[in-house]
């Protein structure tokens, strides 16, 4: 018979056992379980996944990604990584309402796996979609918003579908897949994503992509203004814009023919040490460019600004009038000051903040599958979970943790040892939680959880 004990330090009164009572280190979970709850996540990833599960032993399409999603909440960047979560499947399938928990990390790429081809992709992103716009983002508290949009390089180390070499500054050489990203400036939702190879650039698709994202949210919110950076600098995107009357501020790169306009521009405004700001009207002698626009040039001293931003003039390096600057560059259709323009295109430092929080916290770069289709469906799962995040930090919780990370929100709320009792038919989930004020937090935001959505944010059913 083995001992119920066992000392195992030889400085310390202190001995070692075990227990076959259901823990968890993420007992906070709890807080997500009510949140799911309240925007009908079972029902409605159940009914999106274009997968049918007829099997009498499947544990089912929403236990493979509640797993899934559970897994990059928890940190995890591959789906090797749902041992993170523990040995204790019986607590999640308790809270979270699922028959079964799926236990394998092999069932949910399985899963995935079964998205295999465009048709099925594009069935499954279209309902996501609507199921995002109508039960996540809060469009009618958020009312107005610009609509920034960027790339991300995902470096691939095997034989992806898709992966290919293409501009790539971090792994040269390296295959990758370049997917676009939009998401809305302030209130920091992400509207639209699409995978793509790694050859495309930038810009490729843009228009497309735009023309998809501002349809489907056109009438949800006020769009005041379409953002990108140089990558984005295409004819076909301006056009569409002000074809749509939605104001723009675009980078512009320092093509040889945009430079040699700079030594014409006159009228510099020092808004701050350094920081001098102008405009010109400039038309490229392409015919599909058919008319001059508006295009606005900041420079900033190099001598005078440690961290000047922006770009030296490769065609002038021999001329210290103009090499002692650098240079940025706008294109837009919004008649306002100069000034205002670069302020509103420096918000874009924000997006990179929204990428960085998607590539290390959501594991944006990770969970790469074999199938392309695959790969772009657990993404989207990603981008899904990412908004869920963001409702939860903007319309739950105070003002003051509204700009909390994943990273941070995990190790305040989620991160709490949880044990799983029983008190007559009921079962109970204990936090082991000591603060008071943390035990005052959590009751709070349970509260706050039921008052959103019943007051502040009343959701239809999503239409099938």
């Amino acid at each position: 018979m083995q001992p119920k004990s066992i000392k195992f330090l030889q400085n310390s009164n202190i001995e070692m056992s075990f227990t076959n009572k259901m823990m968890t280190s993420y007992g906070g979970f709890s807080l997500l379980a009510k949140l799911f709850e309240n925007i009908e996540l079972h029902e409605n990833l159940d009914r999106i996944f274009p997968v049918t599960e007829i099997s009498p032993n499947s544990k089912g399409v929403y236990s493979k990604l509640l797993k899934f999603g559970l897994t990059v909440i928890a940190g995890g960047r591959r789906f090797a990584h749902s041992v993170f979560l523990g040995n204790s499947d019986l607590i999640y399938k308790e809270l979270f309402g699922v028959k079964k928990m799926v236990s394998s990390s092999t069932a949910i790429t399985r899963l995935f796996n079964k998205i295999f081809n465009m048709e099925i992709s594009s069935c499954f992103s279209i309902d996501l979609w609507k199921y995002i716009d109508t039960k996540i983002i809060p469009f009618a508290r958020i009312k107005e918003d610009y609509i920034n949009f960027d790339s991300k390089v995902i470096t691939r180390y095997g034989n992806q579908e898709g992966a290919a070499v293409g501009y790539n500054s971090k792994k040269k050489g390296r295959k990758s897949h370049h997917p676009q990203i939009a998401f809305m400036n302030e209130s920091k939702y992400v509207v639209n994503f699409w995978n793509r190879e790694g050859s495309s650039s930038s810009g490729n698709g843009i228009t497309s992509f735009l023309k998809e994202t501002i349809n489907r949210i056109d009438g949800k919110l006020k769009i005041k203004g379409c953002i990108g950076d140089t990558g984005f600098y295409k004819i076909d995107l301006i056009k569409y814009l002000e074809s749509t009357s939605i104001p723009y501020i675009l980078g512009v790169p320092f093509y040889q023919i945009i430079q040699k306009e700079i030594p014409k521009v006159v009228d510099w405004k020092e808004i701050s040490p350094g920081i001098s700001i102008s405009e010109f009207k400039f038309q490229h002698k392409d015919k599909k460019w058919d008319k001059e626009r508006r295009y606005t040039i900041v420079r900033q001293e190099i001598e005078v600004k440690e961290d000047a931003k922006g770009k030296q003039l490769k065609l002038f390096k021999e001329n210290y009038e103009i090499s002692k600057y650098r240079f940025s560059c706008h294109i837009t259709s919004m008649n306002l000051d100069p000034v205002d323009i670069w302020r509103i295109y420096r918000s874009r430092a924000g997006d990179e903040n929204i990428i960085k929080e998607n590539t290390y916290d959501f594991g944006l770069e990770g969970f790469s599958l074999d199938n392309f289709y695959a790969t772009e469906a657990a993404m989207l799962i990603r981008i899904l979970f990412y908004n869920i995040i963001n409702l939860f930090r903007r319309e739950i919780l105070p003002e003051e943790e509204t700009k909390d990370t994943l990273g941070t929100l995990r190790y305040k709320y989620f991160v709490i040892p949880g044990l799983l009792g029983v008190d007559g038919h009921k079962y109970i989930l204990r936090l082991g939680v000591k603060a008071n004020k943390l035990r005052s937090k959590i009751r709070w935001i349970i509260a706050r959880i039921d008052q959103y959505f019943q007051q502040s944010f009343k959701c239809s059913a999503v239409e099938t």
